[in-house]
């Protein structure tokens, strides 16, 4: 256990000194063209003088070394910084788009999670649909989430009315009752939950299948087939039940690709959660956004990775 939480602080370590230097390594200057409006398209061009003086403002003309202290300093009392680009705290930026993204990706995996189990446990007792839903979930699993998401915006939402291309609600749209914007959420997330669930599925069902299959061949299986246990006790209280530490493992270590994921599907689908901050942050270079967002991901990456590495202990210990 202290082993893996050194591991653990080892890499955050790691990847927070990657993460501060990256951003600042990118070609260009954030203050080379700033906007009156983050909403605005029009760019306006920063004088010289002003280039110094929101540097100073920000921090950005001392040392890297004295830069990344004052970082460290200022995160580890809660604070993270001004947004460059949206002239605002980075934390509240950041608190009010996580919930859209943390949304869809919560979705897709409780979606992808009951889907690939279901599909694994119906196709193991089917010996042809299991070779025909292998050889789909082989070919769609590679398949790039993102290119999954602009074949649907064209094949399907530029085709379907009722379906939106865009956002996450209808604009300046009113609402009867929550019911009528919970449904308009439902709709706006439809695809890009779809996108990243085909992408997700074949990922859950290679693992339970896997894991249902090997507890076909236990002894405590052929024990309870013997006593004549009805088919579907036997599904779901023997292999169920006893194949599922795998797949919870699994579900954690989809969190790292989820989080990627859910970010370019929400440039594809203009989605208003951090994936489209990510964007507009690198495109203006807003150091202190960037840094933000991708410390988030870090935290949620790490953790995940964590707790996944100790369910596969679990398994190791109940296989010897």
């Amino acid at each position: 256990m202290k082993r893996r939480i050194l591991v653990l602080l080892l890499s955050f370590v790691v990847i927070y000194l990657f993460n501060f230097s990256i951003p600042r390594m990118m070609p260009g200057d954030p203050f080379s063209y700033t906007s009156a409006d983050v909403s605005e398209n029009v760019d306006t061009e920063m004088s010289e003088e002003q280039k110094e003086y929101m540097r100073a403002y920000y921090g950005l003309d001392q040392s890297l070394f004295t830069q990344l202290k004052n970082t460290i300093k200022a995160n580890l009392q809660g604070d993270f910084g001004e947004s460059i680009h949206y002239k605002r705290a980075a934390a509240d930026v950041i608190r009010e788009r996580l919930p859209w993204t943390l949304f869809l990706m919560g979705t897709t995996l409780a979606l992808s999670l009951v889907a690939g189990v279901f599909l694994a446990l119906w196709s193991i007792r089917r010996r042809r649909a299991d070779r025909v839903i292998f050889g789909i979930c082989s070919v769609v699993t590679e398949i790039p989430s993102y290119l999954i998401g602009i074949l649907l915006l064209f094949l399907v939402a530029a085709k379907v009315k009722w379906i939106p291309l865009s956002g996450a609600v209808t604009a300046f749209a009113t609402y009867d009752s929550t019911w009528d914007w919970l449904r308009d959420v439902l709709i706006h997330a439809m695809l890009p939950v779809l996108a990243m669930c085909l992408f997700t599925i074949p990922k859950f069902y290679f693992t339970a299948r896997a894991s249902f299959l090997s507890i076909q061949k236990k002894p405590y299986l052929l024990a309870a087939k013997a006593r004549g246990l009805k088919e579907r006790r036997i599904r779901w209280r023997y292999i169920f039940v006893n194949g599922i530490t795998p797949i919870l493992a699994r579900l954690f270590l989809c969190v790292g690709s989820t989080v990627g994921g859910t970010m370019l599907i929400e440039n594809v689908f203009s989605y208003p959660g951090l994936g489209t901050v990510m964007k507009e942050s690198v495109k203006y270079r807003d150091y202190i956004m960037i840094q933000d967002i991708f410390l988030l991901s870090t935290v949620m990456v790490l953790l995940s990775l964590f707790v996944a590495d100790l369910l596969n202990g679990l398994i190791d210990r109940e296989e010897r």
